[in-house]
């Protein structure tokens, strides 16, 4: 399956990028209140979403072995919600919060794959949340040798019987592609992590993951 993600993978990509490049091309031409370069930047839009659903599928038909260090999990957070913060996501209504030790908190794992886990979930939450809401990240240290990471919102919340194919891949509640929760449930799993998932419809949703700490 991975051989095969990478063949299409290749064969999708190659000429979405030339084809944006083009485009890009053609509108620097262009004046930019014309209905023409409007068209343009629809175009381009839905071409970086392509490449999104692209990147997505190849990430979870074949994804990179972990690379397991030392990384500080409070550190990684602030600096994903600093950069999701800044992100065309968050309107004005969001709020973020943390609730962090002071203390750094050092798990077992790969830094950019539990980054990937963070951004997907905040980003899974603020779809949740479209009129605004508040989305929380918490941090403890549960027993020795072990970290549990809370991440909560005040959005719409689901079914039970959405909370049981939350993680399965082409299964979405927000309208995304589907794999972005299912590449964090693939991330956990390889960092020897659990997850569960904790939601009401009308009253939101809470996803807590544990996590080896670095001994």
């Amino acid at each position: 399956m991975g051989r095969l993600a990478a063949s299409i993978a290749h064969e999708i990509r190659n000429p979405l990028a030339a084809m944006r490049g083009s485009i890009q091309m053609l509108r620097a031409e262009m004046d930019g209140d014309s209905e023409d370069a409007q068209l343009m930047e629809i175009i381009l839009r839905e071409s970086d979403r392509l490449n999104k659903i692209v990147a997505d599928y190849l990430n979870y038909a074949r994804p990179r072995p972990a690379e397991l260090n030392q990384v500080d999990l409070c550190a990684l957070i602030r600096e994903t919600l600093k950069l999701l913060h800044n992100s065309a996501e968050v309107g004005d209504g969001h709020r973020l919060e943390t609730d962090l030790p002071e203390e750094p908190a050092i798990a077992k794992g790969d830094a950019e794959q539990l980054k990937q886990v963070c951004w997907n979930i905040a980003r899974n939450a603020l779809k949740a949340m479209p009129d605004g809401g508040e989305f929380r990240v918490s941090l403890q240290e549960i027993e020795p040798h072990r970290l549990r990471l809370s991440f909560s919102d005040s959005g719409c919340g689901m079914t039970p019987e959405q909370v049981d194919r939350l993680f399965e891949p082409f299964s979405s509640t927000t309208g995304g592609t589907g794999l972005g929760l299912s590449i964090v449930y693939q991330i956990i799993r390889d960092h020897s992590g659990t997850i569960n998932v904790r939601s009401r419809q009308g009253e939101g949703t809470t996803i807590t993951i544990e996590l080896p700490a670095a001994v």
